[in-house]
């Protein structure tokens, strides 16, 4: 047996190249695709149905309606709203100064309070904003995509490739109550929610949905090289009063992770008590010939749990 058609929803700075570098081992190669702006330029809108695995970076849900696959199962990672954008600013602070020509003039401009600051002053909300609502942005925004694919003007000019990307809205995208109820609408349909925090338990409900190994061990793949693996929260490093702007700036996030927690509970419990699925031949023996200095994930035994 195959694992299941899915299409995962990669929230940005919630451990999606982690839990991705695992979707990529249970599917053949040309089955699996990562929609991000460079691979979506490559790609013809009449193209985009023939995978069995999408890796949606960042993307929104009117991507995957553009796909119009009613086989696809949803899921997704989310992270407590703290964490992750104090884990996003200080990503964008490493990145936009080691790669500024994959972003736009204008966008540098806007992300330079970003630049400037260590999170021991006062953050702007104008600047940080983006940085901070990311959650429901990617899981509540409805823009238009077809100008990221082949044969649009903007993907054959190159612009498609440079971030903030030129997709048309089809909502006002600076209402966040829409988009916090649009985030709901869509994590409430999803096959599996999953948290960082309990990172484990999420690979293993994605695991049984998709009828594959459970991992052994997972490496942690984009993660702050600066971060000491003792310090658990980034929370208890920062300045109280840093830390009440970003809990205002991250109010509606904080909305949608209440839900997302919610959610994840029933599902797991649910997990706990049902029947496991039967792990797939196939995508075991696609990770065992492997070589060794390719391998992301080791799996365990079929049939073993953790």
């Amino acid at each position: 047996m195959e694992p299941a058609p899915t299409y995962f929803v990669h929230i940005p700075k919630t451990g999606g190249i982690t839990l991705g570098s695992l979707l990529d081992l249970c599917y053949k190669g040309r089955e699996s695709v990562r929609l991000d702006p460079p691979k979506m330029a490559k790609l013809s809108l009449g193209q985009l149905k023939s995978f069995r695995c999408y890796h949606a970076m960042h993307q929104g849900r009117t991507l995957f309606e553009l796909i119009g696959r009613t086989d696809l199962a949803c899921i997704t990672m989310m992270r407590d709203p703290i964490e992750r954008s104090v884990s996003q600013i200080r990503y964008l602070q490493r990145v936009v100064r080691e790669i500024p020509h994959t972003f736009t003039p204008q966008y540098l401009a806007a992300v330079d309070p970003i630049l400037k600051s260590d999170l021991r002053e006062c953050l702007d909300p104008q600047a940080f904003e983006s940085a901070c609502d990311s959650q429901i942005r990617t899981l509540g925004i409805r823009e238009d995509y077809r100008p990221m694919f082949k044969g649009s003007p903007d993907a054959d000019s190159g612009r498609s490739i440079l971030r903030p990307y030129p997709l048309p809205p089809l909502m006002d995208v600076n209402d966040p109550a829409a988009l916090l109820a649009n985030g709901r609408g869509w994590l409430g349909e999803m096959a599996v929610v999953g948290l960082t925090e309990r990172f484990h338990e999420s690979v293993l409900m994605v695991c049984d949905l998709l009828g594959i190994p459970a991992p052994w061990k997972m490496p942690q793949k984009n993660a702050n090289p600066s971060r000491k693996e003792a310090q658990s929260q980034y929370r208890n490093t920062l300045d109280p009063k840093v830390l009440g702007q970003l809990q205002e700036l991250t109010r509606h996030d904080q909305l949608l992770y209440d839900h997302a927690q919610e959610l994840f509970q029933e599902q797991w419990s649910r997990f706990q008590r049902q029947p496991k699925r039967t792990y797939s031949i196939a995508a075991h023996a696609r990770y065992a010939v492997k070589s060794p200095a390719r391998r992301l994930v080791e799996f365990v035994r079929p049939g073993r749990r953790l």
